[in-house]
């Protein structure tokens, strides 16, 4: 074959391996990572759509790799952003490690991205989580700054919240530099529906600046629980209205029942399907008695029953009905017997109206 020819055959070659790549970094990239002894998150980047995207995250310590966790990727959007979390399970020795994101499509590999960090031998950051504590409604923290030889040194600090859904963000929110002089608290909701009695996580990472790029996290697992509460009642002897908050990003779907007794005995029983309440909504719910309660005094109970058949809230009060001094009473009829002055009177106006017609015809 002539230098020529071999040339074309090569260049061809190349132009069909080339066609043949599923993917390229310019197409979709593995954009952040960070890692620490407990857990990693990696971010993934796509201009384009692309599908079965297979992530490996390995964490290596000594050079040996001591925890893998895979992820499978069903489908990603034109110019949306993945992360995924990875939590090790390990018990971390004092030293450096690695972690290692392989990312491949189709058995190959498109990118491989490092990420080097130190247990037990790392300065102490300026600013710590003091505590963390996530529900259904949303997430609160604690920061708090070092306390040094000359107390606190102020910090300004970029805080990042996630909500993992088993290996998946899919919540994220940041407050951007926090000024960090004591214990500060910090508080967050949770802007999306979530499913009730579901295990999630939440991933908080705080981020300084200044005079180098630290970054901290702390994950915590809690599970989910749909909630609401009586916020106001109003009560009489025909019947009573109660006005119903949410308190959580599950849907709360329950009934509110109303149960009137009176010296242990149960007047009134009647259960009231809620309106859908999420964290913030509220809806009054009224119900009127069968009977109008007579006067005495009752107990009344409300009960905030959740989807679960579970007491999410109960308040109870007392119904005192008084007696009507103003009562309508219808009076008796009576028979009027004619007095003897009546009857004279009418007999002389009798006469004298004849004798004027008869004097009037003459």
């Amino acid at each position: 074959m002539s230098t020529r020819n071999l040339t074309i055959f090569l260049a061809t070659l190349l132009l069909l391996f080339i066609s043949v790549q599923p993917a390229s970094a310019q197409d979709i990239n593995i954009i952040e990572i960070y890692s620490d002894v407990d857990s990693a998150d990696f971010t993934i980047h796509a201009n384009e759509n692309y599908e079965n995207i297979v992530v490996r995250s390995n964490l290596i310590f000594d050079g040996k790799v001591i925890s893998s966790k895979q992820f499978d990727i069903k489908d990603i959007s034109p110019n949306a952003d993945i992360t995924k979390v990875a939590f090790w399970d390990i018990k971390p020795d004092e030293g450096y490690y690695r972690t290692e994101i392989v990312m491949s499509m189709d058995g190959s590999t498109i990118q491989t991205r490092y990420s080097n960090f130190s247990y037990g031998r790392a300065a102490i950051p300026k600013i710590y989580i003091k505590d963390i504590v996530p529900d259904s409604m949303g997430i609160s923290i604690i920061l708090s700054p070092k306390i040094g030889a000359l107390g606190a040194e102020p910090v300004l600090a970029d805080v990042e919240y996630m909500l993992v859904d088993g290996d998946t963000v899919v919540y994220q929110t940041k407050d951007n530099r926090i000024n960090v002089v004591q214990a500060t608290p910090l508080s967050k909701d949770w802007n999306i529906r979530l499913d009730n009695d579901h295990e999630y996580s939440t991933r908080v990472k705080v981020r300084i600046a200044s005079p180098t790029d630290v970054v901290i996290a702390r994950s915590e697992t809690f599970t989910t629980k749909d909630d609401a509460k009586i916020t106001e009642l109003y009560k009489d002897e025909t019947g009573a209205s109660a006005t119903l908050l949410g308190q959580s990003q599950v849907p709360f779907t329950g009934n509110i029942v109303f149960t009137v007794t009176e010296n242990g005995n149960v007047i009134e029983e009647i259960s009231e399907k809620s309106p859908v309440l999420m964290s913030g909504d509220d809806e009054t719910i009224e119900v009127a008695w069968n009977d109008k309660l007579e006067t005495g005094l009752y107990e009344l109970t409300l009960t905030v029953v959740g989807n679960d058949g579970d007491t999410l809230d109960r308040w109870d009060t007392v119904i005192e009905v008084e007696e009507d001094i103003f009562v309508d009473e219808t009076p008796e009829s009576t028979t009027t017997e004619e007095s003897p002055g009546l009857t004279i009177f009418s007999t002389f106006s009798l006469l004298i109206i004849a004798y004027l017609a008869n004097h009037r015809r003459r």
